[in-house]
């Protein structure tokens, strides 16, 4: 399918592009759910993302009616509100289990089936609900709920994110629906997009041309240092205006670059004396060491 088309199918389904957007998100969906099906079902495929689509609560009968979903509630699990899976896969997830064929299950009540693959079902929310902010999946407490206790109730009012992922099992495929509630997928959304702003904000801070334009826009004072000489105080206590001090090892070709910082004087660099553009000038031997610079930056 054509991305052009992938995105005529998401608007008319009513998907907001900044969810659709959400690669990262996508990519751990299909990641989460082709290693639990790997584990959890024997089985080595490659999840597909058949259908994305917002729905509204009065709209899921079909997912509160199914005897194979799984409610989540939302005090631990605030955006991934149901997980329902057909009757193929409840019936893998039951020869699984109990390493039978499922020949001996052709014969089992939906009520048994719904028992053996609550707790696969409940293994996909843990892997998915790690990706999730605010998802509980560590605490010691039940996860699996009924309607009335996820994420917007399931109610008229109510609006999810209807997502089925199709695997295959043998030569057919079939799907597993998330139902994830549609304000937090929106929070998400915008927290994802904020991260991305953040990150390239911080990585234009970081670049060369921004550490050399905080340098310029600095406001800390250089002193170019010819000599060095040490008195004691009482020697400072003798000097007069006009006293001679005498600068034995002063170099004019090698004068230190030092700044005053909030840790005292620094050196950063070693220099000679000059002429730019007809005025006295200070060369630079090395460049301006690059931490340096950096501490500029989060003055």
């Amino acid at each position: 399918m054509s991305t052009v088309l992938r995105r005529k199918i998401d608007a008319a389904a009513g998907v907001p592009p900044t969810i659709v957007q959400m690669h990262a998100f996508w990519e751990q969906l299909v990641t989460s759910t082709r290693t639990w099906a790997a584990e959890t079902l024997g089985t080595k495929c490659e999840p597909v993302v058949a259908s994305r689509r917002v729905v509204s609560g009065s709209q899921s009968e079909g997912i509160r009616d199914n005897q194979f979903t799984v409610f989540f509630g939302a005090e631990v699990s605030p955006g991934l509100s149901a997980v329902m899976i057909d009757e193929r896969i409840a019936v893998r997830c039951g020869t699984v289990r109990l390493h039978q064929s499922a020949d001996s299950l052709a014969d089992a009540s939906p009520l048994f089936l719904k028992l053996l693959c609550e707790q696969p079902v409940i293994a996909l929310w843990n892997r998915i609900g790690k990706g999730l902010t605010e998802h509980k999946v560590d605490v010691l407490k039940t996860a699996q709920s009924d309607a009335s206790a996820t994420a917007g109730k399931f109610d008229a009012n109510s609006r999810y994110l209807q997502v089925i992922v199709n695997i295959t099992l043998g030569e057919e495929a079939s799907p597993i629906t998330f139902m994830f509630h549609l304000d937090y997928m929106q929070r998400y959304a915008r927290r994802h997009v904020q991260n991305i702003v953040d990150r390239k904000k911080h990585a234009c801070q970081n670049s060369p041309k921004s550490l050399s334009d905080s340098v310029r826009a600095s406001a800390v004072a250089l002193d170019a240092v010819l000599e060095r000489v040490s008195l004691t105080i009482g020697e400072c206590s003798r000097l007069q205006v006009g006293t001679v001090i005498p600068l034995a090892n002063a170099d004019a070709g090698k004068l230190s670059l030092s700044a005053e910082t909030i840790n005292g004087s620094v050196d950063i660099g070693v220099g000679e004396l000059g002429v730019w553009k007809r005025q006295r000038a200070l060369k630079l031997h090395q460049p301006i060491p690059e931490s340096f610079a950096r501490d500029l930056v989060d003055l």
